[in-house]
């Protein structure tokens, strides 16, 4: 028990579907054989009032007695899990504890907060939820810490930085400089600087601190981590639900079945951390399954998993057929899923209609307006500036945000396999023996000469790895362009030579840092992809030969010679890891492993653990395979029907192209040519065409475009695939032909 968690009346606690608890330590059961109260043999006559009252009244002087207060221990405080089977429960309310007792053993801050349980009862379920493993009056005098901290931090910032003012009388300067002092009020304070200062550094400045930490903690961060906890759930309840039907379908007891989703965290993430919850409640509190299931049915943050234990509650309880009831879920939740994602799809197409309007109509239309707006005297070169430069790269971060948010409910969720080591001897003997060290050393040796044997395997798998490598060798490149002289890093040098030296210093570095990037990532992404798409066939006929009595290993013989490439190979390392070592679940566990394909991981996962609990592997298998090649379908229906979106915001870019190209050289050519006549001729114009910077409009054209094409590349990557970082294979290109383009025509 820790002592930070509140004391416990003496007696045994029961905890009701609700979430509330009765204390039953004094009472007997009903089917007692015991006589009641009223009927003892040794019950004399009844008492009167004045003599009961006087019994009373001398029991409650005694300090030990049956009638005191409770006043355990701080030490016999339950653990904050506890409160998993209490969601609601009022900590103050089970006992009479004065105040004064309270802060001898928590302190002031904390017994402020912890004799007040009702007015933070809404923090009390979301730190629950959130799994944060603090009570809610412990959190809050932690945030009650940090506040004061971050106050202090800023007062002592506010009162160093008037000093410094004070002494270099430059208090009244920097006021000035804030333009926040105007009219008679202003010049008031304006005339106090130091006395300004010293109340903005040390009192407004730290307030504005504490309260912002105060919040932060409190209020935002809980609901955050409610939040992204309740998306977790909602991406892994498909595949968790298909898990558990597949081990129900074994004939697995549903209590067991819990438990193996429980200790599969690294499949099915946040779901198996409720269901790790459920066992908690039958293994810990003694609950039954219908307890335990309500129990956490009370707290999860996810509305979704919700209904599901409402369901399985009802199944649970009218005895129902509990295998049926998850093969509909399963279903249920596939035609959800379809259902989503021809909507999403929609949006997508909605999202495409956007980008064409905002990213290649309204800039070429502001682009052409101010730029004809300076052609007859204003300054607009500077705003066409700021357009190029801020406004379109983030307009264009904005809406890849926009698409990554929406995205989010169709994510794949991550995988991250977990596998104990098997050891055939206890630890101490290892340990002890005295072949341990040669062994140690041989396995540090093999590791070493693995690396250099195959030194860029961890780039192959992890493709962003390779920037490691690439950027140093961008940087490499500019200094390189430099140093040789082909390109000057000057405004003056951009504009003399805007192609040269973009090319030199932008568009070259940019393709060194990202071109292998984009080429790894993608070859990973095939190779992802063409496994998905074949495993259910795999599965299918593994699930075929099992049927007509065809073991495991002579059906990885099977499939082995049907499939090619990478999957054969992996499938015979496998048919042979059964062979030899006739361990089932650890050569399915291994094959998930060396794949590294999170929807093909999940289904090892299942059928490791469905073969524990049966031989009988076709049921299992079908099972598998249905829902594989299920989620296969899906995958490649969305991305064949977003291949036209991606389209429309590749020949956007290429529309805006065009036009740009096109002003630069049938407008500004013309236009430098008649400046030149002009001069020689010594004609006047109604337009002082001196005076219009060709170079600079030519200049921020070419920027425009390497800008809106490596833009434009990025968002149809997140459109098609939902991965900006497989944008790079459009933006790469276009970033080409936009300096081709440029180099022929311009």
């Amino acid at each position: 028990m820790s002592d930070d968690d509140p004391p416990q009346a003496d007696g045994n606690r029961t905890e009701n579907s609700d979430g509330t608890t009765n204390d039953t330590g004094a009472a007997t059961s009903a089917g007692s054989d015991e006589p009641a109260a009223d009927t003892a043999p040794f019950r004399g006559g009844n008492l009167d009032e004045a003599t009961a009252e006087a019994i009373v009244d001398d029991a409650d002087t005694d300090e030990a007695g049956p009638f005191s207060s409770v006043r355990e221990s701080p030490d016999d405080e339950p653990e904050p899990e506890v409160a998993l089977s209490q969601p609601l429960v009022d900590e103050g309310a089970p006992r009479r504890v004065e105040p004064s007792e309270l802060r001898e053993v928590y302190g002031y801050v904390r017994t402020y907060f912890k004799t007040r349980p009702n007015r933070y009862r809404g923090l009390q379920r979301r730190l629950k939820q959130a799994r944060i493993p603090d009570t809610y009056d412990e959190y809050l005098t932690r945030s009650a810490q940090f506040a004061l901290l971050g106050a202090v931090a800023t007062a002592l910032a506010g009162l160093g930085l008037t000093t410094g003012l004070a002494l270099t009388n430059g208090a009244g300067a920097a006021l000035e400089a804030t333009s926040l002092f105007a009219g008679e009020t202003g010049a008031a304070l304006l005339a106090r600087p130091l006395l300004v200062l010293t109340v903005a550094g040390t009192v407004l400045g730290p307030a504005m601190v504490g309260t912002t930490v105060w919040l932060g903690r409190n209020y935002y961060y809980p609901r955050t981590v409610v939040a992204a906890r309740r998306r977790r759930i909602a991406l892994t309840m498909p595949y968790a639900v298909a898990f558990m039907y597949a081990l129900s379908s074994g004939g697995m007891n549903f209590v067991e079945v819990c438990r193996r989703l429980a200790d599969a965290e690294g499949a099915y993430g946040e779901v198996s951390r409720e269901f790790d919850a459920v066992v908690r409640e039958i293994d810990l509190f003694g609950n039954d399954i219908r307890g335990a299931l309500s129990n956490v049915r009370t707290l999860t943050p996810s509305e979704n998993l919700q209904r599901f234990l409402d369901d399985l509650l009802g199944v649970i309880e009218s005895g129902g057929d509990l295998e049926a009831f998850l093969e509909g879920e399963t279903e249920a939740r596939l035609d959800d899923a379809i259902e989503e994602q021809t909507g999403f799809i929609e949006t997508l197409g909605l999202l495409s209609e956007v980008f064409v309007a905002g990213f290649v109509a309204a800039p070429l239309f502001v682009i052409v307006v101010l730029m004809v707006v300076g052609f007859i005297g204003s300054q607009t070169v500077d705003t066409i500036a700021l357009l190029v430069y801020v406004v379109f790269p983030l307009s264009m971060l904005g809406f890849l945000l926009l698409i990554d948010v929406l995205s989010q409910p169709f994510d794949e969720p991550a995988v991250r396999l977990v596998r104990e080591e098997r050891r055939t001897m206890a630890a101490d003997d290892v340990a002890n023996d005295t072949r341990f060290e040669g062994y140690r050393r041989s396995k540090q040796t093999t590791a070493l000469r693995s690396a250099f044997d195959a030194p860029f395997d961890a780039i192959r798998h992890e493709p962003r790895l390779s920037l490691a490598l690439t950027v140093p060798a961008a940087v490499l490149v500019v200094a390189a362009v430099i140093a040789g002289g082909f390109a000057t890093p000057t405004i003056e040098g951009v504009l003399a030579a805007p192609l040269e030296t973009t090319v030199g210093l932008a568009v070259v570095p940019v393709l060194v840092a990202t071109g292998p990037l984009a080429i790894l990532h993608e070859r990973e992404r095939r190779r992802a992809r063409e496994i998905a798409e074949r495993f259910p066939d795999v599965l299918g006929i593994l699930a075929s030969a099992n049927q007509m009595g065809v073991d495991l290993v002579d059906g990885f013989d099977l499939v082995t010679r049907w499939a090619s490439g990478r999957l054969a190979t992996e499938l015979g390392r496998t048919r042979n890891d059964i062979a030899w070592n006739h361990d089932v679940t650890g050569a399915l566990l291994s094959l998930a492993d060396r794949l590294d394909v999170p929807q093909l991981t999940r289904t090892m996962v299942l059928i490791a653990e469905g073969s524990r609990s049966t031989g009988d592997l076709h049921d299992l298998l079908e099972i598998a395979a249905i829902d594989t090649r299920a989620r296969a379908k899906l995958t490649r229906e969305r991305r064949q029907e977003v291949g036209s979106y991606v389209a429309i915001v590749v020949l956007g870019f290429l529309v805006y192209l065009f036009v740009i190209v096109m002003i630069a050289a049938s407008f500004f050519g013309p236009i430098t040519e008649q400046t030149a006549a002009a001069g020689a001729t010594g004609t006047e114009s109604p337009i002082d065409l001196a005076s219009i910077p060709v170079e600079t409009y030519q200049t921020l054209f070419l920027h425009s475009a390497l800008v809106q094409g490596f833009g434009s590349g990025l968002l149809a990557g997140k459109l098609a695939e939902n991965d900006a970082v497989s944008g790079l294979k459009y933006s790469l290109p276009l970033v080409i032909v936009t300096v081709v383009a440029f180099a022929l025509f311009v």
